[in-house]
């Protein structure tokens, strides 16, 4: 876990999310080679890119990843590529226990960042891997194995307002096949 990962540009990003409000579509999940919305699985809306902030944020993930990789035990890890996404999850948004990669998948690393301000607007949103839970804050970010069970616990957002929900990037760094 980082803190302050992208310091004065975290509000810059976040008003870049808040202005696509529009083009957020609903979250999908895998199901075989096909992607489609499973709400018993997974609620929330996601953005495909994060536009002028996508190459400085892989790069601002580039910059950490020998750190990173050798604390997750990755020794000699060179990455391929990066997926990122904007996640916005708002009252009753969730994502049920699920993993990252299988065995056809070169995601290797997952990573979840914590866009919203603080205080944020939001209750829940917690991030549980294995035993560990992380609280959502603000400016930090969160590396863990795409194979490890994972699940984003259930947000409440009480006025319903798409400015308050927990927004996150996520996404996965890949492995050379």
């Amino acid at each position: 876990m980082l803190g302050k990962f992208l310091g004065g540009d975290r509000q810059t990003l976040l008003d870049y999310a808040l202005s696509e409000e529009r083009n957020f579509r609903a979250a999908t999940v895998s199901l075989g080679t096909t992607r489609t919305v499973v709400e018993g699985v997974r609620r929330a809306k996601i953005l495909d890119t994060l536009g002028e902030f996508e190459a400085p944020f892989r790069e601002r993930l580039r910059m950490n990843l020998d750190g990173v990789a050798s604390g997750l035990g990755y020794v000699g890890f060179t990455a391929a590529s990066i997926e990122a996404q904007i996640t916005a999850s708002n009252d009753g948004d969730y994502f049920r226990l699920h993993q990252d990669s299988g065995p056809d998948s070169t995601r290797e690393i997952t990573f979840v960042y914590f866009l919203h301000g603080e205080p944020h607007a939001f209750s829940g949103g917690e991030l549980r891997v294995r035993s560990a839970t992380v609280a959502p804050l603000g400016d930090t970010i969160v590396f863990f194995p795409s194979g490890e069970v994972h699940e984003v616990l259930p947000v409440c957002v009480p006025g319903r307002s798409f400015r308050d929900s927990r927004f996150t990037v996520n996404g996965w760094i890949h492995r050379k096949r």
